[in-house]
């Protein structure tokens, strides 16, 4: 009897879960480099800049524009890149925007909600596709985010 509880408990546990799936957003370019000026506007806890258009030749900036966050994270800098283009609408115009708290990011289309200050770019409400994330790396004198 116990056999058979533990196998039904087991199969609605499996069945049950939602599936997230990571993004739709194509992989394009992407090359920022992040210099000391642009720290110092990133240096408060969840500030973020919006890159949609390249401000140097080297400049790849993804699909839909970089958003770059101060997130939440054990040190004062705490840099997280995404993707500015709306996984649910897959057009580059379609950009989510950050709320007030900046902890989450809005589709404006279709109203998808994203938790962008952890640096997972996780689904909250509206869909079960993650903002396309970039790796921010770290130099001496500056960060550089990309793909």
């Amino acid at each position: 009897m116990k056999h058979i509880l533990f196998l039904l408990l087991f199969t609605a546990i499996a069945f049950s879960c939602e599936k997230s799936y990571y993004t739709s957003i194509p992989d394009l370019p992407a090359y920022l480099e992040l210099n000391l000026e642009d720290l110092t506007d990133l240096n408060p806890s969840l500030a973020y800049k919006t890159f949609t258009k390249p401000r140097l030749a080297i400049d790849k900036l993804g699909f839909g524009g970089i958003l770059v966050i101060n997130g939440l994270g054990e040190s004062g800098l705490n840099l997280y890149a995404y993707d500015l283009a709306c996984p649910v609408e897959v057009q580059s115009n379609v950009r989510v925007v950050p709320d007030k708290s900046a902890v989450t990011a809005t589709c404006p289309k279709c109203g998808a909600v994203f938790t962008i200050a952890t640096g997972t770019g996780a689904p909250q409400s509206g869909t079960k596709y993650y903002l396309k994330s970039y790796r921010v790396i770290s130099s001496a004198t500056q960060y550089i985010v990309t793909n």
